[in-house]
């Protein structure tokens, strides 16, 4: 069926079941990310890939919410379709909520996937609709009733994930687990989030691309832990370990019931996350204590053998990108590539890496004007070719046994313009204004992303994402709870030692170019002797190592603070890759690249 086929079989199921409107998110029953094909109701009914966006469809209207991120990309999605694209945060754009309670009739329904959305999320919903008499109706799946080809659940190999590179063992772990569950008086705790239950349990799965995570569900007790999961995937021996390390497996259809069931007079969860379902399936004499996942800031934080670990994965990758980037340079325009053909060297690299799983997620790999698109997805059939001009992004990341990567680089394929390298050379910039600050113990993710964004503004310029994002330990790309964001409400967390993060602005002009530089660094006791004093500094020490493009910069726009630490890193870079690098054309690149600059 096509876009509006779809619109018009669901208007059909919705005045069958008397409602007005029908709500569907990007969301599955762990509050996750990146969610796997079967959840992915959103894309399936409007056409927007994107990772992010709601589809509001009534009997009259169709329209879809995306964010700056994927403003570009969702127009270009929804072409041909009757869907209007809402363009979140622009000026005069209501949100999707004050659009709904604007249009819905007085005492009409609308419905959402109860299974699918946090129990607070409808719980805010439900109590602004109310204003109007309007019925949230959470109990109702007409999707599944239209998407007859819809996939299956996942059912990639569950893992153990080695204690060598977790160096903590999920016996230890759940002792943490409980002992801040007496601290909160709760008999339970109940984790929806994959990406804690990973680390909870030192498993690692294959369910969700990018992503090494199974679908699963973990409940603590004060003497028993169960993990909800597809018991027929396990590898041979997972079973006994988890059983020695003190937990029980049950199947992953069984959460509701086992909720059902439950004894606890007291129960820790985390109603942003937990789904309305899962919540109504608890006793109504059980006492929800509301905060947030203990694993989320426990796993933030990486101890010493993940830190080692990390580091030892981020240099690795580090010289996969940086052989790419020569390849990119030197010989792709040559060989005829597009920017869609040529990401393929960047895999055969990572996959002589015994260690290497897959991508975090999907490249970007942009030419040109479709940088610009922040999120932009090349394809066999649609495409730029490469030319000996201009800028080309490459946006990538890894996953190995033993950490995950980010990297973002942009680079000359030849000739630019002067606006090209204006650009590029205010990214760099703000990246080194923030790469390079000491930072006061108690800082937020708030106060560290205006010291990037202040570069940029200065020039009449802002980019619509954060500055940066956390690094999950062999788990999700963007893992919180730190971030870098002007947001209060995402950026509130504060940033102490052990915790990774991106530090990606970049410098976007629709239908021109587009530029960003991400490295991954994490936080460290700052080096300087304010720190023997009352007051204690932090900083950033990086994690990947992949040079800058001197072609693409404005020496006489750098300060010299700003060009010691250009040279200072690019130092850093010589000195971790070379010995690493086998192939004598990448080494003489790598020589080329991080010769030091001056103005």
């Amino acid at each position: 069926m096509t876009v509006n086929e779809k619109i018009s079989a669901l208007r059909k199921l919705m005045q069958a079941n008397d409602l007005y409107a029908y709500y569907i998110g990007t969301s599955d029953p762990h509050n996750s990310e990146y969610i796997a094909d079967h959840f992915r109701t959103r894309a399936y009914m409007s056409g927007f890939e994107g990772s992010a966006g709601t589809l509001v469809v009534t009997m009259k209207e169709a329209l879809l919410w995306a964010d700056g991120r994927y403003h570009i990309q969702a127009a270009k999605d929804l072409e041909g379709s009757e869907i209007i694209l809402m363009k979140q945060g622009a000026p005069g754009v209501p949100k999707v909520l004050d659009w709904l309670i604007n249009n819905m009739p007085q005492s009409s329904k609308l419905a959402i996937a109860g299974e699918l959305h946090s129990d607070s999320e409808i719980g805010r919903m439900a109590l602004q609709l109310s204003r109007k008499d309007i019925s949230l109706i959470t109990k109702l799946d007409l999707i599944d009733e239209i998407w007859e080809d819809r996939p299956a659940l996942p059912q990639g190999k569950v893992r153990l994930h080695p204690l060598k590179y977790a160096g903590q063992s999920t016996a230890d772990k759940l002792s943490e687990i409980r002992s801040l569950m007496s601290r909160d008086q709760a008999d339970a705790a109940f984790f929806v989030g994959l990406d804690d239950i990973m680390w909870l349990m030192n498993i690692r799965g294959e369910d969700v691309p990018g992503n090494p995570v199974t679908l699963s569900f973990a409940l603590i007790e004060k003497e028993k832990a169960t993990l909800f999961i597809n018991l027929d995937n396990l590898e041979d021996g997972l079973a006994a370990a988890l059983a020695e390390e003190g937990v029980t497996l049950a199947p992953y259809e069984t959460v509701y019931s086992a909720l059902s069931d439950l004894k606890a007079e007291r129960i820790v969860l985390d109603r942003t996350r937990v789904s309305r379902s899962l919540v109504d399936s608890l006793p109504k004499q059980s006492k929800i204590i509301t905060k947030s996942d203990y694993p989320h800031l426990l796993k933030a934080k990486l101890n010493e053998q993940q830190q080692e670990a990390q580091l030892e994965a981020g240099i690795r990758d580090s010289v996969y990108v940086t052989s790419y980037l020569y390849f990119v340079k030197h010989k792709a325009v040559e060989l005829g590539h597009n920017e869609y053909s040529v990401t393929a060297e960047l895999e055969r690299l990572r996959r002589q890496d015994p260690l290497y799983v897959g991508e975090s997620f999907a490249s970007i790999s942009a030419y040109g004007a479709n940088a610009a698109m922040m999120h932009y997805q090349a394809s066999a059939e649609d495409y730029a070719q490469l030319e000996a001009r201009g800028l080309y992004l490459i946006d990538c990341g890894a996953q190995m046994w033993d950490g995950t990567t980010d990297i973002t680089r942009t680079i000359a394929l030849g000739e630019l313009t002067q606006a090209e390298k204006e650009a590029y050379t205010l990214t760099l910039r703000s990246h080194i204004a923030l790469a390079s600050l000491p930072f006061l113990k108690g800082t937020s993710g708030v106060a560290l992303d205006a010291v990037a964004r202040s570069v940029v503004w200065r020039e009449n310029f802002d980019y619509k994402c954060g500055t940066g994002h956390g690094v999950g330990f062999v788990g999700g790309v963007h893992e919180g709870p730190q971030r870098l964001t002007g947001s209060v409400e995402h950026g509130g967390q504060i940033f102490e030692p052990g915790m990774v993060i991106t530090i990606e602005p970049g410098v976007y002009l629709e239908g021109e170019l587009g530029v960003r530089l991400e490295n991954d660094y994490i936080v460290v006791p700052a080096e300087m002797e304010l720190n023997t004093q009352a007051d204690i500094f932090y900083s950033f020490k990086p994690f990947t190592f992949v040079p800058f493009d001197r072609d693409a910069i404005l020496v006489d726009k750098m300060s010299t603070a700003e060009l010691m630490w250009l040279n200072d890193y690019h130092t850093q870079v010589r000195e971790t890759l070379l010995p690493r690098i086998d192939d004598e054309l990448v080494k003489e690149y790598v020589l080329e690249a991080t010769e030091a600059l001056s103005n």
